[in-house]
């Protein structure tokens, strides 16, 4: 590895922690800060299209989980494994898988499939597509989630 793929994976580490930690805190601003201003976040069925438009969905309310007990609980993704393969001096791709944590204990699990794209000294992402590959029967995320899940997965 040379000394800028280094640099390189420094900073997507920071990114990908940055923008977690944004993600879990609900600060909408930092959030959004990770992204590219023409980025994509492809949600399956809804995809939210510009930096300045993923910052606004992170800021709806909708996008706070509420336990079925109705008043809403912290929730802590926690990155584990990641995978960056650096495809130009400018671009990367990165898989990293994730884990989340609530009130009742390991709620959902999958990866992030990104794309990252080098902005001066930063590495901001380009394109996100989460994937929820498990749902604890108790989740934030509610029943119709793993419902769907379990009608995609069949």
């Amino acid at each position: 590895m040379t000394e800028a793929d280094s640099v390189a994976d420094a900073a997507i580490r920071r990114t990908l922690a940055a923008c977690t930690q944004a993600g879990d805190a609900r600060k909408a601003e930092a959030y959004g800060a990770c992204f590219t201003p023409d980025s994509v976040l492809d949600l399956g069925s809804k995809r939210v299209e510009g930096a300045e438009a993923i910052r606004l969905w992170m800021s709806a309310p909708s996008v706070i989980p509420r336990p079925q007990g109705g008043a809403p609980g912290f929730v802590s993704h926690h990155l584990t494994t990641c995978r960056i393969e650096l495809t130009s001096p400018a671009t990367a791709t990165v898989r990293t898988y994730w884990l989340v944590i609530a009130a009742a204990g390991l709620d959902h699990s999958g990866y992030y499939d990104d794309r990252f794209r080098r902005m001066g000294d930063d590495w901001l992402i380009e394109y996100r597509r989460p994937r929820t590959l498990w749902i604890a029967a108790n989740s934030v995320l509610g029943g119709e989630a793993r419902d769907r899940l379990a009608f995609r997965q069949s």
